[in-house]
């Protein structure tokens, strides 16, 4: 008998919330996932605009996909209001739940991944944390066999698009940034991705994957990328360097120590971070036992967190029974700022 349809409810139709519907009913292949309800606040317009999915039930009532038979709700309305009671609702009603939202999961992954285990349904964030870039696996399965002691990582493709505009063009950051809107890759209001409050969230849920720690994303010391001006490039470039946001976190086990930072860093030429252009990601990650482990990818769009996030998906509809435990964190006892390493 053929497994039973994996049927989906999707919580926004924005930028990503429409890239995952247009890879749902477009021409690549997802068999046994179907995509049934769609919430949005302007559900009749976007209705309207989209007959190719007129097939869907659309609704402006969170109540109408809690009451509905679809077996995954992929949240990607964004902000931690209402998106996380929204998900504490779909799991307590027995939904699995696929989102793309670092604040809620910063700061309320711990208590819903609670409520998923006690339902026996599943929370994933893949697209939360680092767009195509599939580095919560690579943290919190490739790599659970080590004992994972420092990150350093560009975790925002916006910053790092508008970075290496900067770098490439020589012109100033709102030239850089009206660019990377024209292109999708920032929003009307980029203060979260240039001030790294945005890296913060990220580096957070790294920290809980990778050390077991539980830090808040506003403990963790940052400084904005507003004020770079194109002398300040090429000032490294003279010094055979690039600057880069770059998000670090090292955990002393001994001391429970967390040393962690967002930041812009000089960073040189010949390193994976200066490589690292337009809206991707890098990462490097150290193991006790096996050393240094790269990563990277595309960090920032509608259609590369949509491949984040039907990875995830397609995880659940393969393994519907499947139960991840919650996390048991502690609390760093003291969290202190990364030195700049990288000398050029």
């Amino acid at each position: 008998m053929p497994a039973r349809r994996c049927r989906l409810a999707l919580l926004g139709f924005g930028t990503v919330g429409s890239a995952v519907a247009r890879r749902l009913v477009g021409p690549d292949l997802f068999p046994g996932l179907a995509l049934t309800h769609i919430l949005d606040r302007r559900a009749a317009l976007k209705q309207a605009q989209h007959p190719d999915l007129a097939h869907v039930a659309w609704t402006t009532s969170i109540d109408d996909v809690l009451r509905s038979d679809v077996d995954v709700v992929v949240e990607t309305i964004g902000g931690v209001d209402p998106a996380a009671s929204w998900i504490g609702a779909a799991l307590a009603a027995g939904k699995s739940v696929v989102t793309a939202n670092k604040q809620v999961v910063a700061r309320e992954g711990a208590r819903l991944l609670r409520i998923a285990e006690r339902q026996g349904r599943q929370l994933r964030f893949e697209a939360a944390v680092g767009g195509a870039m599939p580095i919560v696996r690579a943290v919190g399965e490739g790599l659970a066999g080590d004992r994972i002691t420092r990150i350093v990582a560009i975790l925002n493709g916006t910053t790092n698009a508008v970075l290496s505009q900067m770098e490439a063009t020589g012109c100033a950051l709102d030239a850089a940034l009206a660019a990377a809107r024209a292109r999708g890759l920032a929003e009307a209001d980029p203060s979260a991705d240039l001030d790294g409050d945005d890296a913060c969230a990220k580096l957070a849920i790294l920290c809980a994957l990778a050390f077991g720690v539980r830090v808040e994303p506003a403990q963790i010391p940052v400084r904005t990328c507003s004020a770079i001006a194109p002398a300040d490039l090429a000032a490294a470039r003279r010094d055979r360097c690039t600057i880069r946001q770059i998000a670090r976190a090292e955990f002393d086990y001994a001391r429970a120590r967390l040393t962690a930072s967002v930041a812009p860093e000089r960073v040189a030429q010949t390193s994976i971070f200066a490589r690292t252009i337009g809206p991707e990601n890098a990462a490097l990650i150290t193991g006790a036992h096996s050393g240094e482990t790269g990563i990277f990818g595309v960090g920032a769009g509608g259609d590369a967190t949509s491949v984040a996030i039907l990875s995830d998906i397609v995880a659940i509809a393969r393994d519907r029974a499947a139960i991840v435990p919650a996390p048991h964190l502690i609390s760093a006892f003291r969290v202190e700022r990364s030195e700049l390493e990288v000398a050029c």
